[in-house]
């Protein structure tokens, strides 16, 4: 796990201890500390999928680029998906 969100672990586990103080008040909420998970997370490298795709009438098939987040083609290799804006890792492990 990142530092990053390790860090918003612990946060997450202060706001949940303090929930009856800042219910009433403008610190963050639950849903901001959705948001937040989710662009970090967004912000870790994960592996483009390939999937097989099958091209015209014949048994002719290519593998094309998907997003493991949003499942967007990937339509050049990019450091991250145009549509989503998940950080890409394009190695072949």
């Amino acid at each position: 796990m990142s530092k990053e969100l390790e860090a918003l672990e612990a946060m997450r586990a202060d706001v949940i201890d303090f929930r009856d103080i800042i219910e009433n008040s403008s610190y963050s909420t639950d849903e901001d500390y959705k948001i937040v998970k989710q662009a970090l997370k967004r912000n870790e490298p994960m592996k483009v999928k390939r999937k097989r795709v099958k091209v015209g009438i014949y048994d002719e098939y290519r593998i094309d680029d998907y997003c493991p987040t949003c499942d967007e083609e990937l339509i050049w290799e990019s450091n991250y998906c145009p549509d989503c804006g998940q950080k890409l890792d394009w190695s072949e492990d």
